[in-house]
This record gives C-alpha cells, sequence and structure tokens, in this order.
C-alpha cells in the first residue's frame, strides 16, 4: 500500500526565480506592491499576473525563503485552479533550472530530456570520470 505524499519545493534564489519567468516568457514587476484575497496590501519582490489577470507575487520571508502571495479575490473554482496550475508551472520551471544548474555546476553533462507526463521531465546526466 503506497501513501500520498509529495515534495515541498522552497525558492531560495531570486535570481533563479526571475529567470524561471523570463524562461517562460512572462511580464514581471519587481519590488511593488499587491492585494491579497483578504483586502491586504503586500509588498512582493517580484510579481507576474496570471492566466485570470490576477497578480502572482513572491515576497522574501525572514528565513530567506520566498512565499507565493497571490489575488484571488472574485475568483470561481475552475479561475483559482488555473491559478495554482500557474503557479506551479513557475515553481517546475525553477526546481528545473536549479536542478540542472547544480548538475553541470557539478560535472554533468544533460545527454537526454525527455518528457514522460504531463507534467514530468526526465534527465539523463552523465559525467566522465578521466
Amino acid at each position: 500500500m503506497s501513501s500520498g505524499g509529495g515534495i515541498q519545493l522552497v525558492i531560495y534564489s531570486i535570481q533563479e526565480l526571475i529567470k524561471a519567468i523570463e524562461d517562460l516568457q512572462l511580464a514581471r514587476q519587481e519590488k511593488t506592491r499587491i492585494e491579497t484575497e483578504t483586502g491586504r496590501i503586500e509588498q512582493v519582490d517580484v510579481v507576474v499576473q496570471d492566466t485570470n489577470g490576477k497578480q502572482v507575487g513572491f515576497q522574501k520571508q525572514k528565513d530567506g525563503s520566498y512565499k507565493v502571495i497571490a489575488d484571488s479575490r472574485g475568483l470561481t473554482a475552475e479561475q483559482l485552479k488555473k491559478q495554482k496550475e500557474f503557479i506551479n508551472s513557475i515553481k517546475r520551471k525553477y526546481a528545473y533550472n536549479m536542478v540542472t544548474q547544480q548538475l553541470q555546476r557539478q560535472g554533468y553533462q544533460i545527454v537526454e530530456e525527455k518528457k514522460v507526463e504531463k507534467q514530468a521531465v526526465k534527465l539523463v546526466a552523465r559525467r566522465w570520470i578521466g
């Protein structure tokens, strides 16, 4: 029997977050404010617009990580689902960039990349030891 589980991605690098946003060809603003679903105004380090036209921001926390702050006021259940998928696409691109960057730093070369599922990529990396 298996139990459901997952990996919680924590964003620590604003430069790599911005690179992920650029790789996805999203327009961004830096150092701005957004209004949350509760009406609070939050200062964020970078903000993008989701597919619903709502703002999604990333705010630096005391521990150095970045928290997602999203404006979801007035969104339907379907729109909320799309907003979550949008946020996850940024997180996936960030994770992909971080993994490939670390592999390259450690002397690995990516020799194969294949989409195995809708949102999953299989990477094969090699490092020659001489």
